[in-house]
């Protein structure tokens, strides 16, 4: 399976993120593999990466980030990471 590279939004700033983001939510029994698993999405050409605050992988998911730009695999400017925000109405 190829990524499609090609399918993008474009945002109000002209930047174009890729539609397909590699989601980061881990139950606990897999969280041991959740940065490896960021790590290889990138390597096989993720460049949006999606999270949230109560998936608890922000660590996970900073660190592979990082080793990926360090190693030259990938630019910063050309990661994307997408969060939620839990609203709450009272």
């Amino acid at each position: 399976m190829e990524l499609d590279k090609d399918r993008c939004i474009k945002m109000n700033d002209g930047k174009k993120i890729p539609a397909l983001g590699f989601g980061t939510y881990c139950s606990d029994v897999l969280k041991s593999k959740c940065e490896e698993d960021i790590k290889v999405a990138i390597e096989v050409g993720f460049r949006h990466i999606d999270g949230a605050f109560v998936y608890g992988t922000e660590e996970e998911v900073g660190r592979a980030v990082h080793e990926k730009i360090a190693d030259g695999t990938v630019k910063r400017e050309d990661i994307f990471y997408t969060g939620k925000v839990k609203f709450l109405c009272r």
